[in-house]
């Protein structure tokens, strides 16, 4: 199977505007995240962005880069047209805000995508903390692997203990959705075509159109979680952590 990695990259995040050009330890974020994608890809990478002053950095650094269409929605719909123009048999979207992606991330998409049309990571949450964040995305799965739902919310909701209790996440399983996907070429031309959904727009969610239409999206199990840079905030943790990490 012929898999090409592709990093959507906006350059105006409503957070935080240019974060993919935000210097972190003497490069770009998004050379951090283009070079440890680049491991596993090699030459079948391209960074798609909406701003001439991502591709002349990517260029800057020898990666490869593509201008595409401003009215994109999610970064699924970019990564659709350049699948318009490069024909691969799968795609794997690769977020363009975590410098600390694991290799081994891309690997396991790589593999489910042999089975599966849309593939996507969750990592185990062990904090009260994270399980309350309405930035961590939780997602919950049935006996297959398949998501049943996604939600910015508490799922699933522990209705006999307080979620004040460490207990909790001891007791009850819950999973941080990691932000990668793989889609089959076929497939991934075929949930951009569809219809908004009102749950997605309710949680701000692309995923839950694709599961709204009656798309399977199998989630596999990470060892790791990933760290995405959305906020002034953790931008300053990110770089505190590049220290240790980059």
């Amino acid at each position: 199977m012929r898999i090409l990695g592709v990093i959507p990259a906006r350059y105006h995040s409503q957070r935080l505007p240019g974060k993919v050009l935000l210097p972190l330890k003497g490069k770009p974020i998004i050379q951090h995240v283009y070079e440890r994608a680049h491991q596993f890809f090699g030459d079948e990478l391209i960074v798609a962005t909406d701003d001439m002053r991502v591709v002349q950095t990517v260029e800057g650094f020898g990666g490869k880069a593509v201008m595409t269409r401003t009215t994109h929605t999610s970064g699924t719909e970019r990564v659709s047209e350049v699948a318009e123009k490069f024909l691969y048999d799968a795609y794997i979207n690769v977020q363009a805000d975590e410098p600390f992606l694991e290799v081994s991330h891309l690997e396991q998409v790589a593999r489910g995508l042999e089975k599966h049309e849309i593939v996507t990571l969750a990592s185990h949450i062990y904090t009260l903390e994270e399980v309350l964040s309405p930035s961590v995305v939780k997602v919950v799965t049935d006996i297959n692997g398949r998501a049943l739902y996604f939600s910015r919310s508490l799922v699933p909701h522990v209705r006999d203990m307080p979620m004040t209790n460490p207990e909790v996440v001891k007791r009850y399983p819950f999973y941080r959705h990691v932000g990668l996907y793989g889609y089959r070429r076929e497939t991934l031309m075929r949930i951009v075509s569809l219809s908004p959904a009102l749950i997605e727009e309710a949680e701000q969610l692309e995923q839950l159109r694709w599961l709204y239409h009656g798309y399977a999206i199998h989630v596999l199990e990470a060892p790791y979680p990933t760290f995405s840079i959305d906020t002034e905030d953790e931008y300053v943790q990110a770089q505190a952590l590049a220290e240790r990490l980059l």
